[in-house]
């Protein structure tokens, strides 16, 4: 889409390469919050925020940049039947995303083709569901006991579909109940054997990735606990004169509390200046107007002296040096103080330990720097003691909210058990060899099981739009200082939310209220109309993009009825939907765990949950592709943590065949126990460290220096720091910074 309008074209930055230099030109006539918006730099911003490949900057070549976001507009779209490696250009994190759900497909695949399918096919063809008499002569003497004719009915299975591919259709049956034990023993094997591998190409993408792209944080370290005297020269000298390296860049972070309270009072005066263009004021928008400038006169000039207020710096700082391995000779030279691990499983993440150097009588801290759109600005600010005590406080709250959120749904879902479970019952008499026996036996009613079907939806809806939004609220409580520590977090503790939510809920109001497994409304119904409704529901949910339906009503009722929005609000609107891959990393673990939870009980759910995945798979790339924008990159942490918690699923698998076995036909699987075990430990076990051990991947230092990279780079640590937003000279980090006049356009 090319830019004809003047007007419009005087608003958008440009960039052009000049003797290897990049020289942005800036519009000193853009505002944010200008009204009434122009709608053309809005679809402009749209496309700059697309996912797309950057072009590559040609000599004395002009390229229009989006004066919001700072992204080159017009970009090279993704093929679809591209792989993996097309999206490297956005970090290894979306390539190994893609691995990922490539892995999970193969695991489920193996497990129906090593266990799965003896299971289904075996149930399909016995009769224990179809043959009332058998059913009365193996429970005659748990009716004797009976007082209630309602669980009397849950002895009973019903023949219909969802009962005979269930394992209650053959548990009368020892012989076809023994041999699955050693399929799945082989089973786990399997799994542990491809998550192991699984572990090696991530590493391979990880490390092709990060050869294939130069980012900013190639040549970065992230430095705190500076003392606030120490000007930037003094701490170049410092590192110049100890490692025999050069600095090229260094960013300090500053405390900006009073350019957010300064932002927050221009926003309400444009609030007011929306209310008087509805009223036609023109007196009060001039004076509106007036007050905005001096507003905006007044943040610039306060960015300004906050970054001379060194008594506002947080102490930490990113330094940038001029070639990669003078990063790694500083940090090789650099030593732990102390170890600041904290438990995984406390946390959900983990806080690395720095390494420290002496600076004048104390101690500054050196790590590997995160790249400039995974920073968390707000948080990063604050040092390390605080943050502990923050995230500590944070931790204990969510767990507070999480178990009063889960104590609700259980009252629910008892609800519902009890409500599936009350259905119409026929006391009839049977022969059998005992005699005549008179029992309840479930009525054919379809109707009975509306009650499973509808606790499956509102699971489901709960699962898709509830439980993220509030693991979501609570995560932001911790105060991580990126977005990757934040989705690392987030998604460990969405999935495990969703498992106890869809599955260990429904299991123990199954078996611990109304006792019914496999009756009418039981528990075989309710997963399997979950594994049916998982299936289809989120890949329709990703394409069809709900809050993409919502921008464009908003964006139709403000065309038709004139509404006074502001520049950014239109720029927000017209954005495509955001990419939350710690969101659909959390579902899909959660389909993974209900899977090999639930498919000991129910085989169909491996064909449900297969196709499911690969639509999930399909409708994730068409999006991010065509209608998604990506404003943070998770690194390989985030991997790390699914693969790690990947681990989990064989210990699962083998507790739930361990648990149905036992609930239905009575007997314990030693193969089971001993599944569980090897499981366990190699849960423990640092599978992480044996694997990047025996497949060791060369290190290859980036040849190229920083300022000949940083012409592709897609963004900066000054452009990314706020304080620097206001400051037109630090937008791009030694380039020429100049304004557009007319005769240039």
């Amino acid at each position: 889409m090319q830019v004809s309008d003047q007007q419009t074209q005087q608003l958008l930055m440009t960039a052009t390469l000049k003797n290897g230099q990049l020289e942005f030109y800036t519009s000193d006539q853009y505002d944010e919050y200008m009204i009434p918006p122009n709608y053309t730099i809005a679809q402009q911003h749209q496309l700059a925020c697309k996912v797309g490949i950057p072009n590559p900057y040609k000599e004395g070549e002009t390229v229009n940049i989006c004066p919001c976001c700072k992204q080159q507009i017009q970009k090279t779209q993704i093929d679809l039947q591209r792989d993996e490696m097309a999206f490297s250009f956005l970090g290894s994190g979306y390539p190994l995303y893609f691995n990922f759900i490539k892995c999970c497909l193969m695991i489920v695949g193996v497990l129906f083709l090593t266990s799965g399918q003896y299971q289904l096919v075996s149930n399909l063809t016995s009769n224990d569901c179809e043959d009332l008499v058998v059913q009365v002569q193996h429970q005659y003497k748990e009716v004797q006991k009976q007082d209630s004719w309602k669980e009397q009915v849950h002895n009973y299975c019903l023949n219909d579909w969802i009962a005979r591919s269930s394992l209650a259709n053959k548990r009368f049956q020892s012989i076809l109940t023994q041999l699955p034990h050693y399929f799945n023993f082989s089973s786990v094997i399997f799994i542990l054997v491809i998550i192991f591998f699984f572990r090696k190409s991530q590493l391979i993408i990880d490390n092709d990735c990060d050869i294939k792209e130069n980012t900013p944080s190639d040549y970065t370290l992230i430095v705190k606990d500076i003392p606030k005297d120490c000007k930037q020269q003094q701490l170049k000298e410092f590192f110049e004169k100890k490692f025999e390296v050069e600095v090229m860049e260094i960013d300090y972070i500053f405390y900006a509390n009073t350019l957010k309270e300064l932002e927050l009072e221009l926003e309400e005066i444009v609030k007011l200046q929306k209310i008087a263009l509805e009223k036609n004021d023109n007196d009060q928008l001039l004076n509106l107007n007036e007050q905005k400038k001096q507003k905006q006169n007044q943040i610039t000039a306060e960015a300004l002296r906050i970054q001379s207020d060194f008594e506002l710096f947080s102490g930490t700082a990113f330094l940038s040096l001029k070639y990669e391995d003078h990063k790694q000779i500083i940090l090789k030279s650099s030593n732990y103080r102390t170890k600041q691990v904290i438990s995984n499983i406390f946390f959900g993440c983990i806080i690395q330990e720095a390494k420290s150097l002496e600076l004048n009588d104390t101690f500054i801290k050196v790590d590997q720097a995160p790249e400039p759109g995974d920073v968390i600005w707000d948080n990063i600010v604050h040092n390390d003691n605080r943050r502990f005590w923050v995230r500590l406080l944070g931790f204990t709250f969510s767990q507070i909210v999480i178990a009063l959120f889960l104590i609700t749904l259980l009252e629910l879902a008892k609800i519902q058990a009890q409500d599936a479970s009350n259905v119409p019952a026929t006391l009839v008499d049977v022969e059998t060899d005992q005699g005549v026996v008179q029992v309840s036996l479930p009525s054919q009613q379809k109707s009975k099981n509306m009650g499973s079907m509808i606790a499956a939806l509102l699971t489901t809806f709960i699962n898709s739009f509830v439980v993220g939004r509030l693991s979501n609220f609570l995560v932001g409580f911790e105060s991580y200082e990126t977005y990757s520590l934040y989705t690392v977090s987030l998604a460990s503790k969405l999935s495990l939310m969703l498992f106890v939510n869809s599955a260990i809920i429904a299991f123990l109001a199954s078996t611990i209220y109304t006792r019914n497994l496999f009756g009418p409304g039981g528990l075989i119904y309710t997963e399997t109309y979950f594994f049916m409704t998982n299936a289809i529901i989120p890949p329709i949910v990703t394409l069809v993009d709900p809050n993409r339906i919502v921008k464009s009503l908003k964006i139709w009722w403000i065309k038709k009825f004139n509404k006074a929005v502001t520049q950014k609000e239109l720029n927000s609107l017209y954005e495509h939907s955001e990419h939350m891959i710690e969101l659909k990393y959390a579902d899909i673990m959660k389909t993974l765990f209900i899977t090999f939870f639930y498919t000991p009980l129910t085989p169909a759910g491996y064909i449900t949950s297969f196709v499911g995945l690969a639509l999930y798979y399909g409708a994730e790339k068409y999006v991010i592709c065509n209608r998604m924008t990506v404003k943070h990159t998770p690194s390989v942490q985030l991997s790390i943590l699914m693969t790690e918690m990947m681990e989990y699923l064989p210990i699962i698998y083998a507790a739930g065949y361990l648990i149905f076995n036992y609930q239905i036909t009575g007997s314990t699987s030693y193969w089971a126990i001993a599944s569980i075990l090897i499981s366990f430990l190699s849960s423990v076990l640092p599978m992480q460290y044996f694997v990047e051990s025996c497949f060791k991947q060369e290190e290859q230092d980036e040849t190229t220096s920083y300022n000949e990279a940083k012409v592709n780079f897609s963004t900066t640590y000054s452009l990314q720091n706020p304080v620097n937003k206001y400051n037109q000279e630090e937008q791009v980090i030694k380039s020429q910074i100049k304004s557009k006049s007319q005769s240039q356009l």
